[in-house]
């Protein structure tokens, strides 16, 4: 019976994809700020995003991704998105609280009241509209990138050309007449034998 015949995939490298799919977590922020700074919330930074952590993931990990590897560049893209989010609240911040403080931007990274007008902004009802605008359009962005990485890693296989069980040993050909095997000769075979035809004749 043909049965198809089935060859494992490489293995996966997890911890070397994860650790490729992690540059595109800076690059993904640095590319939201940029445009936030100008006004603009563009779910192409998530699209962006979720497809350099995919793609840098599969090149770490050898090729491959499962279900494990398509976890973990969702919790990177999510968590891109998110620092992306609040650094985005921080860029507009930033200028506002080093003028009226007269401190340096570093000074200002590093100090708590920093960061809590800088949370106190992003829950404030003046700016959750925005927030709201801005996670939707991220997901919008990552969901059909992400959504197809979890397809792939229902190929656990790929199918080659069938094989047999076993393969049909034609039966050596019947030697001729005269021919000599092995130092001995071999008779001719003997004609099979024709059924015998029924007498149609009647008995007179």
């Amino acid at each position: 019976m043909t049965q198809p015949e089935t060859v494992s995939l490489p293995s996966e490298n997890l911890q070397r994809g994860v650790i490729f799919a992690l540059i595109a977590l800076p690059v993904g922020v640095i590319a939201w700020d940029v445009l936030w700074s100008f006004g603009f919330i563009a779910s192409i930074v998530a699209f962006g995003v979720a497809y350099l952590a995919v793609r840098l993931y599969r090149f770490g990990s050898g090729g491959r991704i499962t279900r494990s590897g398509a976890i973990a560049v969702t919790v990177i893209t999510v968590g891109t998105l998110i620092i992306a989010f609040i650094s985005g609240f921080a860029v507009k911040v930033i200028g506002v609280y080093t003028q009226q403080l007269g401190t340096s931007i570093p000074e200002a990274l590093t100090a708590p009241r920093f960061w809590s007008i800088v949370f106190g902004t992003m829950i404030d009802p003046q700016f959750l509209p925005t927030l709201l605008i801005a996670a939707a359009f991220g997901a919008l962005g990552c969901f059909g990138t992400l959504r197809a990485a979890f397809l792939q890693t229902r190929v656990a296989q790929t199918t080659v050309a069938p094989t047999t069980s076993g393969p049909a040993v034609p039966a050596p050909p019947a030697a001729p007449s005269g021919v000599v095997l092995n130092g001995e000769p071999v008779a001719p075979a003997a004609p099979e034998p024709r059924d015998k035809q029924p007498d149609t004749k009647k008995e007179e």
